[in-house]
């Protein structure tokens, strides 16, 4: 476990006494109406699922519910009473007062209707839940009480043999958790090989995920192993695995239940020792309902399952996320290796669409292009200027008066722009040589720009390098 960017004091933060509990906030369920009346049960997950699966947290015999009907969580609005609701393209949907739900927040004790089964749905008083005693898990982070009750999820399922499906939006780090769950296995010794199914080429699949002997097919001069022979006695670790083809999804249940592959062009089977880790980002339970993904499949990776929360709902995870990427800067680069107070408000207040990667991309290009060692708002200001975000261009007042002239407003915008422009060229510049001591290669290197043209844009600007 790396430890060299915390401290003892941030530990203690995320510590509420020896036993390290969290508190979190369950559902109670009760069908009201319908088959099974009076069934009553507890979610203590922070997502559970309702639906006619035996995969889902709560089931229900009624046929006119769909195999996952609708995914429900304890919400933190209406003073810690709603119950977040989601419906999971279910064929009949899912109603509240009448009304056909897609995402919503109910208060607690209110009745949904999912197909002829009428339920009640309670948020329960908060019970303790375990959380990691310290804010790492592998290359994760985070002191929330969200990623520590994960943490220590994925500390026990790392001991075992299930199949585990990472679940979350892009960015949030699935595949540092599928990483991080290997390394702590008894598998650790061996492969951890990664397939990337949005990445499988449609005519090469069965050989990318099989393997193939040599003349199978039109260009198969060698035998070559497929990706489970690949991970023997490891771990593979299916990337986005809602993108697998409708078509290969059987092959890969046979594969999974059988423990066995035969090549493409053999009848041979070999079998395999491996753990299978999977992740998405799409909800595989809508694409049951809409017949785009097997149910027999999920059942079998998703043996247990886990969610990633956005770095909106775990914004407190911030400050220690962009002291460890700080970290991870190279040594021997010359950048800003802090952040101040009012820097880190400002990144509170941005929405980060993409996740925790969009953080780490924002801390990188504002540490390397920081005016001194502290980044600054002034800074990130800057920053947003590189990856897009431009200010508004100058005010009229600040242009040409109005000629009359036709062609005169295509003019006064061009001249708007390379004023823009050129200011925006100059700070960055000035920066890259503050940051290099004038020397224009490591400048080059930096700016990921050619020599030459660097050289050109400092003459034209007036600045002067070690090269003249």
């Amino acid at each position: 476990m790396a430890g060299d960017d915390y401290d003892v004091d941030q530990i203690k933060t995320v510590r509420t006494g020896a036993e390290a509990k969290a508190v979190s906030h369950g559902l109670r369920v009760e069908i009201v109406k319908g088959a099974g009346a009076g069934k009553k049960g507890l979610l203590a997950r922070r997502t559970s699922i309702v639906g006619r699966s035996d995969a889902a947290e709560f089931v229900l015999a009624d046929p006119t519910v769909s195999s996952f009907h609708v995914e429900l969580s304890a919400s933190p609005h209406l003073g810690g009473a709603g119950v977040q609701v989601v419906d999971l393209a279910s064929a009949n949907g899912t109603l509240y007062a009448g009304a056909r739900l897609e995402r919503a927040v109910i208060p607690s004790g209110a009745m949904l209707n999912l197909g002829r089964t009428v339920l009640r749905v309670d948020v329960d008083v908060p019970f303790a839940a375990e959380a990691s005693t310290l804010p790492v898990f592998g290359e994760l982070r985070g002191a929330s009480v969200a990623m520590r009750e994960l943490f220590s999820l994925l500390e026990r399922l790392a001991r075992t043999e299930l199949s585990l499906l990472v679940e979350g939006p892009t960015g949030t780090g699935k595949e540092l958790i599928a990483r991080a769950v290997h390394d702590a296995s008894p598998r650790a010794s061996g492969p951890f090989v990664v397939l990337d199914c949005t990445a499988i080429p449609a005519s090469l699949a069965e050989s990318t995920l099989f393997g193939h002997e040599k003349a199978a097919f039109t260009g198969a001069t060698e035998r070559r192993l497929g990706v489970f022979e690949a991970a023997d006695k490891g771990t593979i670790f299916l990337d986005e695995i809602g993108e697998l083809p409708l078509e290969l999804q059987p092959k890969l249940l046979r594969v999974l239940e059988r423990r066995e592959v035969v090549r493409v062009g053999s009848t041979k089977p070999h079998p395999i020792d491996v753990r299978v880790l999977g992740a998405t980002w799409r909800d595989l339970r809508a694409m049951i309902n809409q017949e785009k993904f097997r149910e027999d499949l999920y059942y079998r990776l998703a043996q247990a399952r886990v969610t990633v929360p956005p770095l909106r709902e775990r914004l407190d995870d911030v400050p220690l996320l962009v002291k460890h990427f700080l970290a991870r800067l190279p040594r021997d680069l010359v950048c800003a290796r802090s952040f101040s107070p009012e820097a880190l408000e400002e990144l509170l207040r941005r929405e980060f669409a993409g996740n925790v990667r969009e953080l780490k991309s924002t801390v990188e290009r504002a540490a390397m292009t920081a005016a001194g060692d502290v980044v600054t708002p002034a800074d990130l200001s800057f920053e947003r200027l590189l990856c897009g975000h431009h200010p508004a261009p100058p005010t009229p007042p600040s242009l040409p008066p109005k000629s009359g002239v036709p062609g005169a407003e295509l003019a006064r915008f061009k001249e708007a722009k390379r004023t823009l422009i050129d200011e925006f060229e100059r700070d960055y510049l000035q920066r890259l040589l503050a940051r290099t001591g004038n020397n224009l290669s490591r400048a080059s290197a930096l700016a990921g720009v050619e020599r030459h043209h660097l050289r050109d844009l400092f003459r034209k600007h007036g600045l002067r390098n070690d090269e003249g």
